[in-house]
């Protein structure tokens, strides 16, 4: 008799610990319904589900991945620029990518503003950060190289704003469903 009630005591416990697992699902449903509202969806999965706390996360914590995944693509486009820079002979090419690398720099870190922001539960002002701060010093570069059309722009570099681009994008848009 007492054995029995002990694999009764082991199956509700068991029980117990198992519903976790419907938690998760939950989680992955935000994710999924945060990221179907995203420019980017695919982007915006990848990102969400490369850290293993959103498996856990609320969409605030979830903007938060979103941002850093925003922030290394912004760290990785500079150090695409100042490879280049460094690497380029004195030319208007040169002066277009250290001006691209300065302006990448200020836009990788105006990226802690908007996760104080965030931490500040002032999604709006998050936002704003990336669109009317972040986003157009991203865009500057690609401006310099429309100004002088027989300089084409490195293909790295096209990718690497490209790749900040969407994920600033992705990141306007959670921000915007929280």
């Amino acid at each position: 008799m007492m054995a029995s009630f002990g694999v009764f005591v082991l199956i509700f416990i068991f029980t117990l610990s198992y519903q976790p697992s419907t938690l998760v699902r939950t989680d992955d449903n935000l994710i999924k319904s945060l990221c179907s509202k995203a420019d980017f969806p695919s982007i915006c999965l990848d990102c969400l589900t490369s850290n293993p706390s959103s498996k856990t996360a609320d969409a605030p914590e979830l903007s938060i991945i979103a941002i850093s995944c925003a922030k290394k693509e912004a760290n990785l486009l500079y150090e695409v620029l100042s490879n280049q820079y460094e690497s380029a002979p004195k030319s208007p090419l040169k002066t277009i990518l250290g001006d691209c690398a300065e302006r990448t720099l200020d836009a990788r870190n105006d990226f802690g503003s908007v996760l104080q922001s965030v931490s500040a539960r002032n999604y709006g002002g998050a936002k704003g950060i990336v669109i009317n701060l972040i986003q157009p010093l991203v865009d500057s570069c690609t401006a310099h190289f429309s100004d002088l059309p027989n300089i084409p722009i490195p293909a790295a570099v096209a990718a690497g704003i490209q790749q900040v681009t969407f994920n600033c994008k992705n990141v306007v848009a959670i921000l915007s469903n929280i």
